[in-house]
């Protein structure tokens, strides 16, 4: 569980608008100077993680993400399509702090990636969710393999999901680096959409079931 969303919802608010605004300022700053200069719009690939950072919260807050565990979340989820996303450098603060880079970090992600998928098969089978419901997301983090064991297809993504990763770059490579354990860029010109439907993840369940358990049991050894 992230912390931050433990707060009562007053000061969870206060914060995220506090963020917010802070967020919004360095924005305003970068749109003056390339008011001035077009050249300074070059900066924008650096303020894109402040911007992730601090938006992540008040995003949370009002329904733009949906958080299925402390890092996997949908981003506009709706009943025709689940569009899921690791969690970010907000999450990463309050979630990942205390986990050893490399092997087990990686571990672990992977297992709040299972958990909620797991929380989505859950919804779908109470109904709150149909069968027909499309999840996808861009994969760089998972193997191939675990992706097919999953039950996701591998199909070339689209140019936005393209810009999209490299346009956040900065925050891919440094979270790629503590999920490897040192210092690595990710292979995102590489990237493929992953897809399935509801019905086809629920038939994965006791797959994902298993993995799940093995990674909680292997992370606890160490």
């Amino acid at each position: 569980m992230n912390n931050f969303y433990t707060l009562p919802i007053f000061w969870q608010w206060f914060l995220a608008s506090l963020l917010l605004i802070l967020g919004f300022l360095p924005a305003l700053m970068l749109i003056e100077l390339i008011y001035q200069n077009a050249f300074y719009s070059l900066l924008f690939l650096l303020y894109v993680p402040v911007g992730q950072f601090s938006t992540a919260p008040f995003f949370r807050l009002i329904g733009v993400y949906t958080y299925y565990s402390p890092m996997l979340l949908g981003y506009m989820a709706n009943k025709k399509q689940i569009d899921l996303h690791s969690g970010g450098s907000f999450d990463y603060l309050f979630v990942m702090t205390n986990s050893k880079a490399g092997l087990t970090f990686r571990n672990l992600v992977l297992k709040y990636h299972l958990e909620g998928l797991l929380n989505i098969i859950k919804q779908i089978e109470k109904g709150a969710i149909p069968e027909t419901v499309i999840i996808c997301g861009t994969t760089y983090f998972m193997s191939q393999r675990t992706i097919h064991k999953l039950g996701f297809e591998l199909k070339q993504p689209s140019m936005f999901y393209k810009i999209n990763l490299f346009v956040n770059m900065l925050d891919l490579i440094w979270m790629y680096s503590i999920s490897k354990g040192y210092f690595k860029i990710p292979a995102v010109w590489n990237a493929q959409k992953a897809e399935t439907t509801g019905s086809k993840l629920i038939q994965q369940k006791n797959n994902i079931i298993k993995l799940h358990a093995h990674l909680s049991i292997t992370n606890n050894q160490k």
